[in-house]
Protein backbone atom coordinates (compact mmCIF):
# COMPACT_ATOMS: atom_id res chain seq x y z
CA UNK A 1 0.00 0.00 0.00
CA UNK A 2 3.16 2.14 0.51
CA UNK A 3 4.18 1.83 -2.60
CA UNK A 4 0.80 2.78 -3.98
CA UNK A 5 0.64 5.69 -2.14
CA UNK A 6 3.75 6.52 -3.95
CA UNK A 7 2.65 6.02 -6.83
CA UNK A 8 -0.44 8.09 -6.98
CA UNK A 9 1.51 11.18 -5.27
CA UNK A 10 3.80 11.02 -8.27
CA UNK A 11 1.30 10.63 -10.39
CA UNK A 12 -0.72 13.43 -9.12
CA UNK A 13 2.50 15.76 -8.92
CA UNK A 14 2.76 14.90 -12.68
CA UNK A 15 -0.49 15.74 -13.05
CA UNK A 16 -0.52 19.10 -11.19
CA UNK A 17 2.95 19.79 -13.66
CA UNK A 18 0.93 19.00 -16.59
CA UNK A 19 -2.00 21.17 -15.26
CA UNK A 20 0.53 23.75 -14.73
CA UNK A 21 2.33 23.88 -17.86
CA UNK A 22 -0.62 23.89 -19.62
CA UNK A 23 -2.34 26.78 -17.68
CA UNK A 24 0.68 28.53 -18.25
CA UNK A 25 0.98 28.06 -22.27
CA UNK A 26 -3.26 29.14 -22.47
CA UNK A 27 -2.17 31.97 -20.42
CA UNK A 28 0.81 33.12 -22.84
CA UNK A 29 -1.65 32.11 -25.44
CA UNK A 30 -4.38 34.55 -24.24
CA UNK A 31 -1.96 37.01 -23.61
CA UNK A 32 -0.42 37.15 -26.80
CA UNK A 33 -4.09 37.50 -28.24
CA UNK A 34 -4.85 40.30 -26.59
CA UNK A 35 -1.86 42.07 -26.92
CA UNK A 36 -3.27 41.43 -31.20
CA UNK A 37 -6.20 43.01 -29.92
CA UNK A 38 -4.76 45.53 -28.42
CA UNK A 39 -2.42 46.18 -31.32
CA UNK A 40 -5.58 46.41 -33.73
CA UNK A 41 -7.46 48.35 -31.51
CA UNK A 42 -4.76 51.19 -31.58
CA UNK A 43 -4.26 51.41 -35.23
CA UNK A 44 -7.88 51.17 -35.63
CA UNK A 45 -7.95 54.30 -33.51
CA UNK A 46 -5.03 55.81 -34.97
CA UNK A 47 -6.65 55.78 -38.54
CA UNK A 48 -10.06 56.87 -37.15
CA UNK A 49 -8.08 59.87 -35.59
CA UNK A 50 -6.48 60.27 -39.04
CA UNK A 51 -9.82 60.44 -41.00
CA UNK A 52 -10.93 63.10 -38.20
CA UNK A 53 -7.87 65.44 -38.67
CA UNK A 54 -8.32 64.89 -42.48
CA UNK A 55 -11.90 65.89 -42.57
CA UNK A 56 -11.12 69.19 -39.94
CA UNK A 57 -8.66 70.19 -42.64
CA UNK A 58 -11.07 69.83 -45.53
CA UNK A 59 -13.48 71.96 -43.22
CA UNK A 60 -10.59 74.44 -42.31
CA UNK A 61 -9.17 74.95 -46.15
CA UNK A 62 -12.79 75.27 -47.04
CA UNK A 63 -13.87 77.96 -44.87
CA UNK A 64 -10.81 79.80 -45.72
CA UNK A 65 -11.66 79.86 -49.32
CA UNK A 66 -14.99 81.24 -48.75
CA UNK A 67 -13.61 83.76 -46.42
CA UNK A 68 -11.07 84.63 -48.83
CA UNK A 69 -13.53 85.08 -51.76
CA UNK A 70 -16.01 86.58 -49.32
CA UNK A 71 -13.17 89.27 -48.59
CA UNK A 72 -11.83 89.93 -51.86
CA UNK A 73 -15.92 90.53 -53.35
CA UNK A 74 -16.19 92.95 -50.30
CA UNK A 75 -12.72 94.88 -51.35
CA UNK A 76 -13.59 95.10 -55.05
CA UNK A 77 -16.99 96.30 -54.06
CA UNK A 78 -15.76 98.98 -51.84
CA UNK A 79 -12.77 100.22 -54.76
CA UNK A 80 -15.36 100.35 -57.17
CA UNK A 81 -17.18 102.86 -55.00
CA UNK A 82 -14.40 104.71 -53.94
CA UNK A 83 -13.21 104.69 -57.79
CA UNK A 84 -17.09 105.46 -58.60
CA UNK A 85 -16.87 109.01 -56.20
CA UNK A 86 -13.11 109.81 -57.32
CA UNK A 87 -14.56 109.56 -60.71
CA UNK A 88 -17.71 112.01 -60.01
CA UNK A 89 -15.49 113.96 -58.50
CA UNK A 90 -12.90 114.45 -60.80
CA UNK A 91 -14.54 117.26 -63.21
CA UNK A 92 -15.26 119.06 -59.56
CA UNK A 93 -11.46 119.21 -58.86
CA UNK A 94 -10.26 120.04 -62.54
CA UNK A 95 -12.80 123.14 -62.63
CA UNK A 96 -11.14 124.05 -58.64
CA UNK A 97 -7.52 123.60 -60.75
CA UNK A 98 -8.38 125.55 -63.44
CA UNK A 99 -10.40 128.22 -61.72
CA UNK A 100 -7.16 129.02 -59.70
CA UNK A 101 -5.11 129.06 -62.64
CA UNK A 102 -6.82 131.61 -64.41
CA UNK A 103 -7.27 133.68 -61.15
CA UNK A 104 -3.77 133.41 -59.78
CA UNK A 105 -4.40 132.29 -56.55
Amino acid sequence: MALEAIAAVEQAEAAALARKAEAAQQAKELAAAALARGKDAVKAAQEQARQALQDVEKQADDRIAADTQRIRAETKAAMDELKSRAEARLGEAAEKIVERIVNGS
